[in-house]
């Protein structure tokens, strides 16, 4: 395992792998995420454009088309008319009819009858569309289906599709899932293709839709109609006029054509043969091989290597659609584009950054690039007067002054590699104690005090170190920290200075204010929501909207650490807003599933005491459309109140706008009697010190069971938070609590989990 662990370190330390690592991963992620499906479909398009071919006629459509429903002067056709046109194809010689929108039994249409009487006459040859649902939800579900007065007659198929991001390409199932089980898609019954509906296929969008046989729905009613276009064929009847909304973008670039012909097409690519999807696998592997194997040989090599991969990629699939099999490039072309790309940068990088020019020696810029791990204490040597060294000699001489440091630096560091940068050198010591390190500079500094000889004049050095030993950062990302601790050596006068990250942690957390704008904007920032729990109906009746960091270096910031930032350099407002604006569309959201809920959101002490708060609020609840009632302001007080205060005169405001407010924290700081007598809140918030604490302790039993009491006796709802335990969930309802929130009932959770716990609680009650 060591051995192993050793080998993989060796190979991390080239970055030729790492960029082979990078590019394979991104391929890979770019294959399993689809991401890449719009440029796969784009190329697709474009190929389907070169190979541009006429259908073969063997499916005819009759097109309910615009001048269709002008001649009838009717939004709509009628089932008289649809029987007539059925009978009038089928005496034509047409196979098989096939209806491509969903026909309802409607008993004020007086042809329903005679629509009946052409499907008895011709048993199984006319196949009606079972159609999607209204909502576009239920995935490969038909779920409007031809009435069953039809259906004794007919055969039913599914007029589902699957359109591509950006209506780029359509694909379809060979079936679809239905309330009468499974039935085939349009197309795969015309080709007479059995498969399930777990499958899909991509038909040949080369065909020219222009080409197959179209007659108009009204010419075939009155009898006016190319006869030979229809006979021995199957014909799809397919709404035409754009009254229908039922005109697509054609991929390939065709233009706009009716869904019927969308049909014709997949219907006529089944018929060919059955369509292979190979994936995006075989290609991305085959340009992994390539990569893998010529990672090291050099640098001209790549570029041409993969010039010559990537016009094998886009000619390859051109080549394989004429035979029915499509291959996905995109992973493939991404591998290929991120390791050029990353090769020739790095190619530049090695070319101007492997040596130092004036010293000969080997550039920081070399350990800037060292992105692995190392156990070894970054020494970085700064050379206090090493520019006046320099420029004090006529000839070019830093080479021999970095030499004559290098070789005073190696008599007790023995073989060590040392990068040099202007009057900055630095090494990754073999000395592992940090103790016999100092010691070692001190006698550094002493032998270097003696001077050094250069074209025979004798030079006085003055040096000053830092030195970087956390070995959990990888080396690149220590160069700056030593460098640094270098400099503040020279500044403080010491000669070692240690970097300690402890010291710039208040540094970084005055940078979170810089960068809290653009957090929120570019979504590091986020909301959680913590259900609330009704008692007495055991259901999931609101929830807590609480703001969330995920920094993309330092992973979780503690909401405490920025809100206390942000309240003290008096950017809180933008923070609530944010939240606010959250909760409202959640609240929202969750209204349209059909849920009673309102959203709790904690608004800060100071922003009580801004006056465009209330302006603030009634702006968000209008654009989304929330009643205020729907929104309760948490409300945690540090100063005390009274009726004269400003704090006091804003919530009065609040509450006359509609919102509701709550106590939050209750019996914790001045959150206490006061708060009853005086703030116009409809609900008390008992803090979570008391309730995780009433079991075990009897004062924390009785304070919350006479606060719950005091609450009910003011009117006001009574809200424990902190609740982790079943025990203390029968405890606070034997006290007639309302509503219990905390870890029994779920942790703070993003928007898509919240709906599902209320789901899942609506389905145990159901149950």
């Amino acid at each position: 395992m060591t051995d192993l662990k050793a080998r993989f370190r060796k190979f991390w330390s080239n970055a030729r792998f790492r960029i082979v690592f990078w590019a394979t991963l991104t391929g890979v992620l770019c294959g399993v995420s689809g991401v890449g499906l719009p440029v796969e479909d784009v190329i697709g398009s474009i190929r389907d454009y070169l190979r541009r071919h006429p259908s073969n006629g063997e499916i005819a459509l009759v097109l309910q088309d615009s001048r269709t429903l002008d001649e009838l002067g009717a939004i709509d056709v009628t089932r008289a008319e649809d029987a007539k046109v059925t009978a009038a194809l089928f005496a034509a010689g047409a196979k098989r009819v096939f209806f491509d929108r969903g026909l309802r039994y409607d008993d004020s249409d007086n042809g329903n009858k005679q629509f009946v009487d052409v499907l008895k006459k011709h048993p199984g040859q006319v196949f009606l569309s079972a159609m999607p649902s209204s909502d576009g939800a239920g995935g490969n579900h038909a779920s409007v289906l031809p009435s069953v007065t039809f259906r004794e007659n007919a055969k039913v198929v599914s007029a589902l599709a699957l359109h591509h991001p950006f209506n780029l390409n359509v694909s379809w199932p060979y079936s679809s899932n239905s309330a009468i089980g499974v039935i085939p898609s349009l197309p795969a019954a015309i080709a007479g293709v059995e498969q399930g509906p777990d499958l899909l296929f991509q038909p040949d969008y080369s065909i020219d839709y222009r080409t197959i046989p179209t007659s108009s729905y009204i010419d075939v009613l009155r009898g006016d109609f190319e006869k030979s276009n229809v006979a021995g064929k199957d014909v799809i009847i397919a709404p035409g006029s754009i009254a229908y909304n039922d005109i697509h973008p054609l991929p390939g670039g065709q233009g706009y054509a009716p869904g019927g012909y969308f049909h014709a097409i997949a219907a006529e690519t089944l018929k060919r043969g059955l369509p292979m999807d190979v994936g995006w696998i075989p290609p991305f592997l085959l340009v992994c091989a390539i990569v893998i194997s010529g990672f090291g040989r050099g640098r001209v090599f790549d570029v041409y290597r993969f010039s010559g991969l990537a016009l094998v990629l886009i000619a390859a699939p051109f080549v394989l659609n004429y035979v029915n099999i499509k291959v996905d490039i995109f992973p493939a072309l991404a591998v290929a584009a991120v390791a050029v790309f990353r090769m020739r940068n790095l190619d530049r990088v090695e070319v101007a950054g492997e040596t130092n020019a004036g010293s000969g020696l080997p550039s920081v810029q070399a350990l800037r690039n060292f992105d692995a791990m190392s156990t070894k204490i970054l020494v970085a040597l700064k050379i206090r007067n090493y520019g006046a060294i320099i420029g004090s000699f006529a000839e070019h001489v830093e080479a021999q002054v970095a030499h004559e440091i290098v070789r005073r630096i190696r008599i007790s560091d023995h073989d060590v590699t040392v990068y040099h940068e202007s009057g900055m050198f630095l090494w990754l010591s073999n000395i592992r104690s940090t103790f016999d390190l100092f010691e070692n500079l001190e006698g550094l500094h002493r032998i270097v005090q003696n001077g050094i000889q250069v074209s025979g004049m004798d030079i006085d050095l003055s040096f000053n170190c830092g030195i970087d030993s956390e070995f959990d950062r990888t080396v690149s990302s220590r160069v700056a920290s030593a460098m640094q601790s270098a400099e503040e050596a020279v500044r403080n006068d010491e000669l070692v200075y240690q970097h300690d990250s402890r010291r710039h942690e208040a540094q970084w957390e005055l940078s979170l204010l810089t960068q809290l704008d653009r957090a929120i904007d570019n979504g590091e920032v986020w909301v959680a929501y913590q259900p609330k729990l009704d008692v007495k109906s055991n259901r999931i009746a609101g929830a807590e909207a609480l703001v969330r960091w995920t920094h993309p270096e330092r992973g979780p910031i503690s909401p405490d650490k920025f809100i206390r930032i942000a309240e003290e350099f008096h950017r809180i407002e933008r923070i609530t807003r944010f939240v606010v604006n959250e909760a409202v569309r959640s609240a929202v959201n969750l209204a349209r599933l059909g849920y009673d809920f309102s959203m709790s959101v904690n608004i800060s002490a100071q922003l009580l005491r801004n006056p465009g708060l209330p302006g603030m609020i009634s702006e968000i609840l209008a654009a989304h459309g929330l009643p205020p009632e729907k929104l309760v302001l948490e409300i945690t007080e540090t100063d005390r109140l009274d009726r004269s205060s400003r704090t006091f005169q804003m919530l009065q405001r609040l509450v006359q706008s509609g919102l509701r407010l709550s106590i939050d924290d209750f019996g914790t700081g001045n959150a206490t009697i006061d708060y009853l007598r005086y703030l116009p809140a409809a609900e008390v918030k008992i803090d979570k010190v008391f309730i995780q604490a009433m079991e075990a302790n009897k004062e924390d039993y009785l304070l919350v069971q006479s606060i719950i009491e005091m609450a009910h006796s003011l009117d006001r709802i009574v809200v424990a938070e902190g609740v982790e335990t079943g025990t203390a969930l029968e405890i606070l309802k034997g006290m007639g609590c309302d509503t219990i929130q905390g870890y029994y009932v779920s942790r703070p959770v993003p928007f898509p989990d919240l709906i599902d716990n209320i789901e899942r609680k609506q389905a145990r009650m159901n149950g």
